[in-house]
């Protein structure tokens, strides 16, 4: 009789395991979905829409371009000039990819892509809570294409921005391509500072490829 007892104890207790192991698995799965829903749900809610008043295209030098080369090395070479490189307010640095390249308040002459790495309105410098900096250039062989090696970068590649005498150092954690339409989509989770970078997509002339990378550390 004790022996049955005994033995149904065990079987009891194997299906009560059973049953909290299963319970557990089961809330972890749940808690989840219920994490990655919110999340997703919050970082669409983030989505935002930026103009881009200049066409971000690939530019290849010694083909026909609507740019003319001559007057867009000649206007180049006063944009990278001495005074003009004094009035950059940051730097942005990649590592992966050998980038570093000044870039210049919103109301500079040469805040284009068509000299320089440019600020596009509706940025936020990297000092602000949970702002967005936002960055544009055009990708190709010329002197001008900044952001020709950004298809090269992995998930986790870094980036960093010198503002003000600190570097704010970036990791890549999301690429997606949009349509040229003259405006952009940006999805960001809004409760972290991000930077944005945007170029045009390599072989596909239609779309433009933006680079979401979160802020990871302030030196």
């Amino acid at each position: 009789m004790l022996r049955k007892l005994s033995k149904n104890a065990k079987i009891s207790l194997s299906v009560l395991f059973c049953f909290i192991g299963l319970v557990l698995v089961s809330y972890t799965y749940f808690a989840t979905i219920k994490s990655n829903l919110y999340n997703y749900k919050n970082i669409s809610f983030l989505e935002t829409e930026v103009n881009i008043d200049e066409s971000i295209d690939e530019i290849i030098a010694d083909s026909d371009s609507d740019i003319d080369q001559t007057s867009l090395e000649q206007e180049t070479t006063k944009a990278n000039s001495s005074d003009s490189r004094n009035n950059y307010i940051g730097y942005l640095t990649i590592p992966d990819i050998n980038l570093k390249r000044g870039f210049l308040d919103f109301d500079s002459k040469y805040n284009s892509v068509n000299y320089n790495v440019m600020l596009i309105e509706g940025s936020a410098m990297p000092d602000v809570e949970n702002g967005n900096l936002i960055l544009a250039a055009h990708r190709g062989n010329s002197s001008v294409s900044f952001f020709d090696k950004l298809y090269k970068l992995k998930m986790g590649a870094e980036a960093t921005v010198t503002y003000q005498n600190k570097n704010y150092t970036y990791n890549l954690v999301e690429s997606y391509t949009v349509p040229k339409t003259g405006k952009i989509t940006i999805r960001r989770n809004g409760e972290v500072n991000t930077l944005t970078l945007i170029t045009c997509t390599r072989n596909d002339k239609k779309t433009q490829t933006v680079f979401i990378f979160e802020l990871g550390n302030i030196e």
